[in-house]
């Protein structure tokens, strides 16, 4: 039996008050990661630009500094 359907068949024993909080939870859980991911995209690629070079090639000049 895998994870999931462990766990659905325990869902299946559960009374509407204990379902109720599963499912209270879980909403929670998913509206606290789509802000996160909201935010997230906001600041993706407002660094653009700020470099006259490619990040990858920065950060390969940096090892190479440290290298020497």
């Amino acid at each position: 039996m895998t994870r999931i359907q462990t766990i659905i068949e325990e869902i299946n024993h559960l009374n509407p008050d204990e379902l109720e909080l599963i499912l209270k939870e879980i909403l929670m859980r998913l509206d606290r990661r789509k802000k996160i991911e909201s935010i997230l995209d906001e600041y993706m690629g407002i660094g653009e630009g700020v470099w006259e070079m490619d990040a990858q090639e920065y950060v390969n000049e940096l090892r190479e500094d440290d290298e020497r």
